[in-house]
């Protein structure tokens, strides 16, 4: 009986050392915010020391985050140390944390952007200076990754929560439940980040077709192409000469790179008319593209390995099978397959 109620009281204290850590980080975060907002950027933009561009481009959405955080912060304080209303303060703002996505994709062009500061001597003493006003003795870019860091903190503190609220609480299932959301808000959040990174690479093939296609306007790569699937080298069958394949959610753009680095347009084919034959007599190796469009033509390519054909195949009847299913689909739903936000985490 004694042990078992040495047990109980262990595990109450522990929930409540949780709940506090997960209140005292909060706040020491918050006001951290609070310097970034109001000591370096208002600060700079008041004096207009740097440049509206450089502003933005350093700190991003990060006021945005401010005045959020803020408000749950009052939330969390109002909740009196209850896990339910602590996990009700989570399910009620998990859509808002969304937020964080645009900061944490900026943030990875943020030491870029400083290290470009940083060439002028003026603007680097602008920034040690102020950085000695107030006393810090970190760096900016170490407080510009707060808001990455506690985004992924989350979850990991309900983490812990959940596993000192007993089974039979009515709190469990609900810390649980916000657990679950700031799990997937992780990962929407690195899916966004993926995301970005590929459209960097879009952002380029673009600037690459425009050279390229200049009287070819009938390649729409510029309005509808938002996604890049699969992009690499292979070979023509039954020759040494290579293509570069570029798989787009639109559309299979094929062309030559030459020794320039230049790319030498071949052809595309829109992803409604790919039909792929994945069996060619010539060669294991190889599969052949045909084109269903009035210009009818094909390519038999060739990978080097078992298991390139069949990633080559799987992504090209995939841009097929997500052509036909955009055209049945809500604009909600093509929100929710593109951006990342599962259906689940719409709804509290």
């Amino acid at each position: 009986m004694n042990n078992n109620y040495c047990d109980i009281n262990d595990i109450i204290n522990k929930k409540n050392l949780v709940i506090t850590e997960i209140l005292e980080t909060e706040e020491s975060y918050v006001n951290h915010l609070k310097e970034i907002v109001e000591e370096y950027l208002e600060y700079w933009k008041h004096k207009q020391i740097l440049s509206k561009e450089h502003c933005n481009q350093l700190f991003g959405n990060i006021t945005e985050i401010y005045e959020f955080s803020r408000i749950f912060l009052n939330e969390l304080a109002l909740a009196n140390n209850n896990v339910t209303q602590i996990a009700h303060c989570f399910l009620k703002n998990h859509l808002k944390f969304i937020i964080y996505s645009t900061y944490c994709i900026n943030f990875q062009n943020s030491d870029v952007i400083i290290s470009k500061i940083m060439q002028s001597r003026l603007s680097t003493n602008i920034i040690y200076q102020r950085q000695k006003e107030l006393g810090h003795r970190l760096s900016l870019g170490s407080y510009l990754v707060l808001p990455v860091q506690r985004i992924l903190r989350y979850h990991l503190l309900l983490k812990k929560l959940a596993a000192y609220t007993s089974y039979n609480e009515n709190d469990h299932s609900l810390v649980v439940k916000a657990y679950d959301k700031m799990v997937i808000l992780a990962k929407i959040i690195d899916e966004t980040k993926n995301k970005y990174e590929k459209e960097g690479r879009i952002k380029d093939i673009r600037l690459m077709m425009k050279h390229i296609l200049k009287d070819k306007t009938n390649v729409d790569l510029y309005n509808n192409c938002f996604e890049l699937h699969a992009e690499g080298d292979l070979m023509i069958t039954g020759t040494k000469k290579k293509l570069h394949v570029i798989i787009l959610n639109n559309m299979l753009l094929i062309v030559k790179e030459q020794k320039c680095g230049l790319l030498e347009y071949k052809t595309h084919i829109k992803s409604r008319n790919i039909t792929v034959i994945e069996h060619v007599k010539e060669n294991p190796l190889s599969f052949r593209l045909v084109s269903n469009a009035g210009s009818k033509h094909s390519f038999t390519l060739q990978a080097t390995l078992a298991e390139e054909k069949i990633f080559w195949i799987k992504m090209l009847n995939k841009i097929k099978k997500d052509t036909s299913e955009l055209s049945s689909i809500s604009f909600a739903e093509l929100m929710a397959k593109y951006f990342y936000i599962p259906r689940g985490y719409l709804t509290n």
